[in-house]
């Protein structure tokens, strides 16, 4: 998965980048030969560092890797045997991607990159929606309204559909922004990758609730026994009421006021470590334990096993000197 530390990030350059206008209604695309941005000037230049910022966004998307027989893997692997043949390679992608046909696609451009972060080698695939916009020019005191068609603007909404590579000696990895789906991939995007998501959505909701179990057991002493005690009811009453996860909004449905700055960034790691992290995706309510017994654990150590049975014989109350009591009613204790 092209996950990148902050210091890959900030090092992070674009050795070579083109692009080509799509799905203008024509049977065929505009291919371009070249689009200079500045490549290698010091310091970095704007345009360089516009499009750099594009590709930290697809950071935060869903993971997924190349199925056998991938043509857009294949063509980036062209590439990357042989550079020289980037801007034909590019136009082969282009005409590609402007081959498949979804009448909710929009007239824009389909950008190629080539980036470079120490000895790492990534590519980027950003479909750009084109967003008209109205610009003015001041002269004097009357201001001069131009009508602009071909734009690039930081609106998430024109970022369409990203793609950001990393290709390894058998296959790759990927992360994807789809803003048609933003829990999944659109069919039409799907097949020009030719890719598949990493993880199921299986997969993903157990993740969630062990991730939320690690962050609650390191802060059990800063949250309330209504959220130390319940973890798994609560998720399974968010997973009743949202239909998909998204890190922000679950947190703030979870820990609520309790969601400080420590806890985010706790959750997030145990995200990191699952490779969940940026993911986005629809629960699988039926992976959420709604019975069971319920594990608690003291800070003194003290461990207790709840069976689903004996909950209405279990009981905890917190005085206001921050001590909780446990109360068991039982007709017998027996010593294991």
């Amino acid at each position: 998965m092209p996950s990148l530390t902050a210091d890959e990030i900030e090092q992070l350059r674009i050795t070579h980048f083109i692009f080509h206008v799509v799905h203008h209604g024509q049977p065929e695309p505009i291919l371009l030969d070249a689009v200079p941005i500045g490549l290698g000037s010091v310091p970095i230049g704007d345009f360089e560092r516009f499009f750099l910022g594009r590709v930290s966004d697809t950071l935060k998307g869903n993971r997924f890797d190349f199925t056998a027989g991938s043509l857009t893997r294949d063509n980036l692997a062209a590439i990357a045997s042989a550079p020289g043949r980037f801007v034909d390679v590019s136009q082969t992608l282009a005409r590609q991607f402007h081959s498949h046909d979804d009448l909710r696609i929009k007239r824009g451009v389909l950008i190629v990159m080539v980036l470079r972060t120490g000895t790492r080698r990534l590519y980027s695939l950003i479909k750009y929606d084109h967003e008209k916009v109205v610009a003015f020019d001041v002269q004097d005191t009357t201001a001069i309204l131009t009508d602009v068609v071909n734009s690039f603007t930081e609106s998430p909404a024109a970022l369409q559909k990203s793609a950001l590579i990393e290709l390894m000696q058998q296959g790759g990895e990927l992360a994807i922004i789809d803003r048609n789906t933003r829990t999944g991939i659109s069919g039409f995007f799907e097949r020009f990758l030719g890719v598949t998501r990493r993880h199921s959505e299986t997969e993903m909701t157990k993740g969630i609730v062990d991730a939320t179990l690690k962050t609650v057991q390191r802060h059990r002493l800063e949250l309330p026994s209504d959220i130390t005690t319940r973890v798994k009811p609560k998720i399974l009453e968010i997973t009743q009421n949202r239909t998909s996860f998204d890190a922000e909004q679950f947190v703030g449905d979870f820990f609520g006021a309790h969601g400080s700055d420590a806890i985010r960034a706790t959750f997030q790691g145990e995200l990191e470590r699952r490779n969940l992290a940026g993911e986005a995706f629809t629960y699988d309510r039926s992976a959420v334990p709604a019975a069971g017994p319920r594990k608690y654990v003291t800070n003194e150590g003290i461990r207790l096993v709840v069976p689903e049975s004996a909950l209405g014989t279990f009981s905890q109350t917190t005085d206001s000197d921050g001590w909780t009591t446990v109360t068991i009613r039982t007709r017998q204790v027996t010593e294991q």
